[in-house]
């Protein structure tokens, strides 16, 4: 007790002490206020203070979709686009001398795959339209009739102006502005698949190319397997057929992409693989593209394949060529664009079957005159068939007669008119007939002829003439 007493009674003390001395302080500075800083030492120099190094802040992780959203230049995505989808026919086979499908410096490579791609971003409507590669067209600065797959090639192929070409070219049939081009040779299809992983797909035809086979079925197909499903069409199909299957199978990856959502990967993908394709988009325009891609359904999509038929042997230097309907194509580019297409009706079906008609018919007329002058060495065998009429018959039909003094507007209307072609066709049966009776009654065979010089179908019954006429006279 005594000693608690003691601690407290000296920390009172203490404490007078410092009040007693404040105090006498306190009052010496009333007195003298400066006295305060008398004999102060100096005060130190400020030091600055290091501050401690501030935690970055991480930066926010954004989505795959919110990445293309920053990168995507969306001013693409108005009113309609028209891309031209181009792929070529460059290969290893095609650039190796030793190979029988070598193509030399002079001879560039043409364009198997013609689609174009047209996108309305208002109606959220996308449309697949496929040119086959042997379309009768007329090429962008060449004169003459081509298979519209030789405008690529005519501007160059891809290292010239082949797109260039090929984009006017197609404007011209089409008549309708294409603002954008994206090309790929056959390495590059296939570069692009393995990028992709590879493609899901029940194939419907089996293949066989190059030694390799593709069996009909669902399978995981790589690269080559789909660019040889793509490619084929020799025993196979037409170019038609082909062509179909290039759409199915674009379809194909484009809805494995969405329900994989490897769609959002599609600029990864193409920047993996873009020295091998070529395209003046941007990659900013091709990320707004995928963004507008996986708004889409399958039910968005729609495929068209200008129609057509195939006519061999045409009279413009014997090539074989897909021959539109030009109908038809007027009513897809009403339906489609709204374009009131104005046609060149010299490049339609049915204008160039009467225009093989009427060769045909002509070649008539000219074998008529080969077995008379130089087989018979008889004018009057041909005039006692009556010859000279239907010779004239024919020419009659087949044979276009211009007025020399039309104008050029006049001689172009007429030149859009086709020749009649079942008059064509009567006139042609009725010499054919003539020349074979005569043939029959003068026994001109096979082996008198020159088959060069006589139409294969007098030729092949005349041929069946004397093979019943030896049947005849054997015991």
């Amino acid at each position: 007790m005594h000693k608690k007493k003691l601690i407290w009674l000296l920390a009172l003390l203490a404490l007078g002490l410092v009040a007693a001395g404040a105090t006498a302080y306190v009052l010496h500075l009333k007195a003298d206020p400066m006295a305060a800083f008398a004999d102060a030492p100096a005060p130190p120099a400020p030091q600055a203070t290091a501050r401690p190094a501030a935690t970055p802040t991480p930066e926010p992780t954004l989505s795959p979709e919110e990445a293309l959203e920053q990168e995507a230049d969306k001013s693409i995505l108005q009113n309609r686009l028209n891309i031209l989808m181009l792929g070529w026919d460059q290969s290893p086979e095609r650039e190796d001398e030793t190979s029988e499908l070598y193509r030399d410096e002079s001879n560039n490579f043409r364009s198997d795959v013609l689609m174009l791609l047209s996108i309305d971003f208002d109606a959220k409507d996308v449309r697949l339209i496929s040119i086959p590669r042997d379309t009768m067209a007329a090429i962008y600065n060449v004169t003459g009739r081509w298979k519209i797959n030789a405008a690529f090639a005519k501007g160059g192929s891809a290292a010239g102006d082949g797109f260039h070409y090929a984009i006017e070219t197609i404007q011209n049939l089409l008549q309708v502005p294409i603002q954008y081009y994206a090309g790929v040779d056959m390495n590059g299809l296939k570069a692009l698949v393995e990028a992709m992983g590879g493609v899901d797909y029940d194939v419907d035809v089996r293949i066989a190319l190059n030694g390799r086979v593709l069996e009909k079925g669902p399978q995981h197909m790589d690269g080559q397997q789909v660019l040889d499903y793509c490619r084929a069409r020799k025993g196979i199909s037409t170019d038609v057929g082909r062509a179909d299957r290039q759409q199915r199978m674009l379809f194909a990856i484009f809805q494995q992409m969405k329900s994989t959502d490897q769609l959002v990967r599609l600029p990864k993908i193409y920047a993996s693989v873009q020295d091998m394709i070529y395209t003046n988009l941007s990659a900013k325009q091709i990320a707004a593209l995928t963004l507008f891609a996986m708004d889409l359904d399958m039910e968005d999509l729609h495929r068209h394949t200008l129609a057509g038929e195939y006519i061999s042997k045409t009279p413009y230097s014997g090539a074989a060529y897909y021959v539109l309907d030009t109908d038809a194509l007027k009513a897809l580019m009403q339906e489609l664009f709204g374009v009131e297409l104005q046609v060149d009706f010299q490049y339609d079906y049915r204008y160039v079957r009467a225009d093989k008609a009427a060769a045909t018919a002509l070649s008539y007329v000219d074998a008529a005159g080969y077995i008379t002058d130089e087989v018979l060495l008889s004018s009057y065998a041909g005039e006692s068939y009556g010859l000279p009429e239907a010779i004239a018959a024919v020419q009659a039909v087949a044979q276009r007669q211009a007025d020399p003094t039309w104008t050029e507007e006049q001689l172009a209307a007429y030149m859009q008119q086709p020749l009649d072609l079942p008059a064509i066709e009567a006139a042609a049966q009725a010499l054919l007939d003539r020349i074979y009776s005569m043939c029959q009654s003068y026994g001109v065979t096979q082996a008198n002829l020159d088959a060069k010089r006589v139409p294969a179908e007098l030729y092949a019954v005349l041929s069946h003439a004397e093979q019943s006429a030896s049947a005849d006279t054997e015991p």
